[in-house]
């Protein structure tokens, strides 16, 4: 794949960027002008999992189930065509999309039956595709203390899904991980301890927030503990 920015497409309605929820800006989208068309065909080996911001209220634990009640404008009668996303932690969420060179395109209940799919199957299609469609993200390692996550061709803070990883982590730092996702191709993490490892990258983390403008994500600090993420309180 190739690693640049792309933008997030939900059929033909319109495109959603940046760090604002969908629901925000698919309720401001202009109406379609022409009967909503069914978008091209995806492969379920293009489907990836996004993680991005959520507007609403935050999640404390790691709770991760289909986000229910979405309204799109222009979908009121055709519900198959919303997007598949699911609730995560913290202010951000998980949304199912096929990735292509030319861009993210939302995955649909419509998808799941052409490809005979099921929505618990997902999660870990996700996942494995994203590690064969991107072989070369790698964990750069700035100091011992802090580790982040490149060639992700903006996947980076998906890698909060591979739980595995996050073990192998906590094993390796002799305790539990912050992680932080301000920005759409950054996911850093360090130790809990010592206290100066949280600190030294909350700051990081808040600039960068700010820095990445329209491409933000999060500001919040994320712990991984009892193989799960909670929100780290400041």
């Amino acid at each position: 794949m190739q690693y640049r920015r792309r933008n997030l497409t939900l059929a033909a309605l319109a495109t959603l960027s940046g760090a604002a929820s969908l629901p925000a800006h698919a309720q401001q989208s202009k109406p379609a002008e022409a009967p909503v068309m069914a978008p091209p065909p995806g492969t379920r080996d293009t489907i990836v999992a996004l993680v991005r911001r959520f507007e609403g209220p935050l999640r404390k634990f790691q709770d991760i189930k289909p986000l229910t009640g979405l309204k799109v404008q222009g979908l009121e009668n055709q519900p198959d065509l919303l997007p598949l996303i699911d609730t995560f932690v913290g202010d951000l969420d998980i949304r199912y999309v096929f990735d292509a060179d030319s861009g993210y395109r939302y995955l649909t209940e419509r998808d799941l039956k052409t490809l005979k799919l099921t929505r618990d199957q997902l999660a870990a299609l996700a996942l494995a595709n994203q590690r064969r469609l991107y072989p070369k993200i790698t964990v750069e390692r700035p100091t011992a203390f802090v580790g982040m996550f490149a060639n992700g061709g903006e996947l980076e803070p998906s890698k909060m899904l591979d739980f595995d990883f996050w073990e192998k982590e906590k094993s390796r730092f002799g305790g539990e991980i912050v992680c932080a996702v301000p920005a759409r191709d950054v996911c850093w993490f360090t130790g809990l301890k010592p206290a100066d490892n949280v600190s030294n990258l909350r700051a990081n983390t808040e600039r960068a927030h700010k820095e990445a403008g329209e491409r933000a994500i999060s500001k919040l600090m994320y712990l991984w503990r009892n193989k799960r993420w909670e929100l780290l309180e400041a």
